[in-house]
């Protein structure tokens, strides 16, 4: 079992009902009880993602600069700070799971031990305490054979 990897990243995006995709590529690891996806969105921003089994927070670093944590069925502060803007953030998270094709990790069962895997979440955010917007989400993250 490989606990790390080079990875395509798809992200498709669901905006109140507007859609979008964007393809990027990092690595996947795994730590203890999680899994972990890095990549770059830009030259100016880096995410890294990490899901244990209930939870999936991202932290955004770079030109922009931003936390947010997910919880099925339970609400969590964030910040977004940018050069323009800086807001205090809520989700409130609907619904989050993991999709794996791959085997699990014995030791960890609800963590897979490879990829393919997608990640999908579903949230309300609230920017300064009024809504902003409905987003679906789903990460597929795929093993780069090519890097």
């Amino acid at each position: 079992m490989k606990d790390s990897g080079k990875a395509i990243i798809i992200l498709e995006s669901k905006v109140d009902g507007e859609k979008g995709t964007h393809r990027y590529k990092g690595e996947w690891f795994r730590k203890q009880k999680s899994i972990f996806i890095r990549y770059a969105e830009d030259e100016a921003t880096r995410s890294l993602i990490r899901y244990s089994p209930n939870e999936l927070s991202i932290k955004r670093s770079g030109a922009v600069q931003s936390e947010q944590l997910f919880v099925a069925g339970q609400s969590r502060s964030g910040t977004y700070r940018s050069a323009a803007a800086a807001f205090n953030l809520e989700t409130h998270t609907k619904l989050l799971v993991m999709h794996a094709k791959a085997s699990v990790d014995h030791n960890n069962p609800l963590l897979p031990s490879s990829p393919p895997f997608t990640l999908e979440w579903r949230y309300e955010l609230f920017v300064s305490e009024q809504m902003s917007g409905r987003f679906h989400i789903r990460l597929h993250i795929q093993e780069d054979h090519e890097a």
